[in-house]
């Protein structure tokens, strides 16, 4: 029996739609928001647990939305290379500079001497 692995989401791809669904769902929380002022102004009676509930849900939703967008954030910069602190790690030009280094060390030996 061949057991075929399950394939790995990708982070990016998946914390992008998780972004976007709860961009969506913060536009559609504020229609509704927009539709409750549009009440308010027109002096229409407002159901007030309708009202509660849309506004408990936009604050919930504004806070999953800023987690979202940390998330996507972090997956960005995990895939462009950059660290947790900020800096990206430029691994060619590090390549590069180890690499002239040993020439220097390998012809310090060859000379008896070391180069600065």
């Amino acid at each position: 029996m061949n057991v075929e692995p399950v394939p790995q989401f990708d982070e990016l791809a998946q914390a992008e739609a998780m972004f976007a669904s709860v961009q969506r769902t913060l536009a559609e929380l504020r229609e509704a928001l927009e539709s409750l002022k549009e009440q308010a102004t027109t002096g229409e009676e407002i159901d007030a647990t309708a009202a509660s509930k849309t506004v408990s849900q936009l604050a919930e939703t504004v806070t999953r939305c800023q987690k979202a967008g940390l998330i996507l954030n972090d997956c960005r910069n995990k895939q462009a290379g950059i660290a947790r602190g900020g800096y990206a790690l430029d691994l060619d030009q590090a390549r590069a500079e180890i690499g002239c280094k040993l020439d220097r060390l390998r012809c310090a030996i060859g000379s008896g001497e070391v180069p600065e």
